[in-house]
């Protein structure tokens, strides 16, 4: 592996880490406009028979993956205290520009069975049951113990193995996002050692299922994809306009759907270019 693939590796790699902490956003679904989440789970559910394969290529990108982690938490305090809902919108315009691109990936209209629209219906579904769940729920977690960052480090390591479901909705529903955020952005060993842990235990229980599921069935794995995706969008949307109020500037907003859509677009002629060198070397 070179130095120039190297560093894409590891530009990729904090392309996923930054989305896995955004709410609203997936790092599996940045994964999978950059072509590389096949890769990623084939190598963790099997990490024996790969490690020597890929050890660069894992490295390199868990590099990239910790580092964009490590960012985004430094400045999302900021971001969210002073630009919530502009950030919200910014969300959704990226997220929906990655649509049609997946929907490519996932072949919709081509071959289709009942089995590929359930999945595509489960998908959205699911996002609409953890938006009314964020809404309703009267759960409240008010503590940062071992365990509880265990269970955190679980539930983003599950959410980073699946495609459209947002680690940092599901810990904002349940009141962990504040105590995870904090102690990422103050490097707290207390927060980040159990949420490590969990983590580990997440990838290596969930990605041996998801690596099942692609092989075995990959349409209708890519038409709940594509599901979670949509419902996402949808998602990000609701929960911004129940927190919209009179002091939310709407210019604000646009521009945040504008900037959204460029860096889809960049992000897309990044993946486009990436692939064709993957191609043309190995032509």
């Amino acid at each position: 592996m070179d130095a120039r693939e190297s560093l894409r590796n590891v530009v990729m790699g904090a392309l996923v880490g930054i989305f896995m902490i955004l709410p609203g956003a997936s790092g599996a679904t940045m994964a999978v406009v950059l072509r590389i989440y096949e890769r990623i789970i084939r190598d963790v559910s099997s990490l024996l028979r790969y490690i020597r394969e890929d050890f660069a290529f894992l490295i390199t990108l868990g590099i990239g993956g910790i580092a964009g982690v490590l960012l985004c938490a430094k400045g999302l305090d900021f971001l969210i205290e002073d630009h919530a809902i502009p950030l919200m919108f910014f969300f959704a315009a990226l997220i929906l520009v990655q649509i049609p691109d997946m929907a490519r990936q996932a072949e919709v209209g081509r071959d289709m069975t009942v089995w590929n629209v359930l999945a595509l219906v489960l998908g959205f579904a699911v996002m609409l049951a953890v938006l009314l769940f964020g809404r309703y729920s009267t759960i409240e977690v008010g503590t940062t113990s071992i365990v509880v960052m265990f269970i955190a480090g679980m539930i983003y390591a599950v959410c980073a193995i699946s495609p459209g479901i947002s680690g940092s909705t599901l810990l904002l529903a349940l009141g962990l996002f504040a105590p995870v955020i904090e102690g990422l952005s103050r490097l707290d060993l207390m927060t980040l050692l159990p949420l490590a842990a969990g983590a580990v235990v997440g990838v290596i229980l969930f990605a041996k299922l998801m690596n099942r599921f692609i092989t075995n069935n990959r349409k209708s794995t890519y038409m709940a994809i594509l599901g979670l995706t949509a419902g996402s969008v949808v998602t990000v949307l609701v929960e911004a306009y129940w927190e919209m109020d009179e002091s939310v500037a709407m210019l604000d907003c646009l521009c945040a759907v504008v900037l959204g859509v460029v860096l889809g677009y960049a992000l897309q002629f990044f993946t486009s270019r990436t692939m064709v060198e993957d191609q043309s070397g190995t032509a």
